[in-house]
């Protein structure tokens, strides 16, 4: 997932009141995207051993959740965990865990077992035949067994897994523990498009974040503090296949990607949710989405579709215009 929000400069807001702490900003390709860290630190030696931390963190992560390494945990679990209930990581527990009830919530709009159906559509974005006989349809979580006392995973059939809709969350919640761990009271988190938001620019109530729509123009924007979200859409990712634009957000009822231009930005008490919610309501689309996410308690909602009017949920910050 690309970055489809960006943290505004800050340089004329800085102007605006003076403060001991000086702003940091630390930038890193990873995971097939850009890592950024923006913070406020009083010691720059020690932000930079805290943004360090923070990028080897995210190389650890990658071991784990990656479906692109043959030797990462999630790679070596495929391999074994439909013969046997199979130990794992907690971070990787975690994830499946969040996975399996998002999935529950969303009617199975989110769906993690999709990992045969996205290696397929990577194959045919580099302008590959397709090598698959038959359907690529869902399997579905159900397929998925989770013991919580033991933080085994058990696989009732053979399946290929793509934590690529929610692992990406689940690290940007990681860094900004880090960095709120080494003391950090006022960061921004971007990992792609998923986003975590702890306190604010000096003088500010939050922090000025854009939202972008189909066409990777900034739309409108809004201030945020002590929230996590996440963009999904097509604007970056997408492939021509069979000479139609296909996104990389792939629909569990056809194992395809979506082809309507539509970018949906949710916010959430944690960006593993957001990215995870962002994703399954990208499926569903404008009026279902929207319907659904209005039943969600813990989630705010905008659907910028490119052709059509912004639809918010009623409880998303008011919009600024761009």
């Amino acid at each position: 997932m690309a970055l489809h929000v960006w943290v505004t400069p800050l340089a004329a807001q800085e102007q605006k009141g003076s403060s001991e702490a000086q702003r940091y900003s630390f930038t890193e390709a990873h995971l097939g995207t850009i890592v950024r860290l923006v913070f406020y630190s009083d010691d720059r030696e020690r932000a930079k051993a805290l943004a360090k931390r923070c990028f080897d963190r995210v190389r650890q992560l990658d071991a784990v959740f990656s479906d692109y390494r043959d030797d990462s945990e999630l790679t070596k679990l495929c391999k074994v965990a439909h013969k046997q209930a199979t130990p794992v990581s907690d971070e990787l527990f975690a994830v499946l865990l969040s996975a399996e009830k998002i999935s529950e919530q969303s009617n199975g709009a989110f769906d993690v077992t999709m990992g045969a159906s996205t290696r397929e559509w990577r194959r045919q974005k580099q302008g590959g035949s397709s090598e698959v006989v038959g359907s690529l349809a869902s399997v579905g979580c159900q397929a998925l067994v989770l013991d919580e006392l033991q933080k085994t995973v058990h696989f009732k059939k053979s399946l290929s897994l793509d934590l690529g809709g929610i692992a990406k969350g689940y690290i940007a919640d990681e860094l900004a523990g880090l960095l709120q761990n080494g003391g950090v009271n006022d960061l921004a988190v971007a990992v792609g498009g998923e986003m975590v938001l702890v306190g604010s620019p000096p003088e500010l109530k939050g922090w000025s974040i854009g939202l972008e729509g189909p066409d990777q123009k900034v739309i409108a924007s809004v201030e945020l503090s002590e929230v996590a979200l996440s963009t999904s859409g097509d604007s970056y990712q997408f492939a021509e296949i069979d000479g139609k634009r296909s996104a990389h957000v792939l629909d569990p009822d056809t194992a395809k990607g979506k082809q309507d231009r539509l970018n949906v930005t949710v916010i959430a008490p944690t960006a593993m949710q957001a990215d995870a919610w962002a994703t399954a309501l990208r499926v569903l689309g404008v009026e279902k989405g929207n319907a659904l996410a209005d039943k969600e308690d813990s989630i705010e909602v905008m659907f910028a579709p490119a052709q059509g009017e912004v639809v918010t949920t009623k409880g998303f910050p008011v919009l600024t215009a761009r």
